[in-house]
């Protein structure tokens, strides 16, 4: 891993202020540039958000576009988690974000530990043959590009890498996946009521209970041809486990729209308790992640 940036040992009173309150998310940018760029797969580092713009708080996450050579995407996109755990100690797999827009390839949103606390970093992967109307689109700065990112896939190729993420995004979620969702989705809503972003807050809040609802459904009405809140109660309604569901999911929908942070880690415990009532492996597959995570925002709440 790379050392620590130190400052120059000339520098002006100003500069040394500017230098002991850099972002320390750049740190981190750093590491991954160095990890991800030793990939021959890897053709260009871009970073967006406020690390580009140079607007970063302490809150700030780190949004990185990983172009990659496009016969490699999906290789690289499945071996994605194992690096990010190995090299950064990631506390979760990554989460399929689907509040990011399409921009010709496939975002994924980690919770990376960071001197004590937990820093999101929102990847996205791009086939190198997309890359420049990406950049045309958004405008990231470039940090890095390797040798032959200029070499661009036949059409043939470029089609089915296409293909390939269209199919990777179908494919079906399951009550891991959603607890996934649902702790992301939690930090997320933490980290914009800390913001004062209440209009956000509204929307993560929204995502979370539909979360809530996804699992109900996903567990025991896992073939249901109908999707979103479309008959929800007559297909879950018709156990006894499944109106008990359905009343913590009316708990959830009756409560105040904009949230408190209490509210907000009342809505991720209502989760994962329902999802220990009607998927108890899956919570038991993911019990020291939830754990580790519980114990990061303990640690936050104590810092407040």
């Amino acid at each position: 891993m790379p050392t620590a940036v130190l400052p120059p040992t000339e520098l002006s009173a100003l500069e040394e202020l500017a230098h002991a309150h850099r972002p320390a998310q750049l740190s981190v940018l750093g590491d991954l540039v160095q990890a991800l760029s030793a990939s021959t797969a890897v053709t260009h580092l871009l970073v967006r958000g406020s690390l580009a713009s140079g607007t970063a708080d302490r809150l700030s996450d780190v949004d990185l576009v990983v172009a990659v050579r496009d016969e490699q995407l999906l290789t690289l996109m499945n071996s994605l988690d194992a690096l990010l755990s190995t090299t950064f100690g990631t506390l979760l797999p990554g989460w399929r974000d689907t509040i990011v827009g399409n921009m010709g390839g496939a975002g994924f949103v980690y919770l990376l530990p960071h001197d004590g606390h937990l820093l999101q970093l929102d990847l996205y992967l791009c086939p190198t043959s997309a890359v420049d109307a990406l950049r045309r689109r958004i405008g990231p700065r470039l940090l890095w590009q390797g040798p032959g990112a200029d070499d661009l896939a036949s059409a043939d190729i470029r089609q089915r890498t296409a293909l390939e993420l269209a199919h990777a995004a179908q494919a079906p979620v399951d009550c891991g996946h959603l607890l996934v969702q649902a702790m992301v989705l939690h930090a997320m809503l933490r980290k914009r009521l800390a913001r004062g972003q209440q209009y956000i807050a509204y929307g993560l809040l929204h995502d979370l209970n539909a979360t809530c609802r996804d699992v109900i459904r996903t567990t025991l009405v896992p073939h249901s041809r109908h999707h979103g809140w479309y008959h929800l109660p007559d297909e879950v309604g018709r156990t006894a486990t499944g109106r008990e569901c359905l009343t913590e999911l009316t708990e959830a929908l009756t409560s105040p729209p904009v949230p408190t942070v209490a509210q907000a880690d009342e809505a991720l415990e209502r989760i994962v308790r329902i999802a220990q009532r009607i998927a108890p492996h899956a919570v038991a597959t993911l019990a020291d992640e939830i754990a580790a995570y519980r114990s990061y925002q303990q640690h936050e709440e104590g810092l407040a």
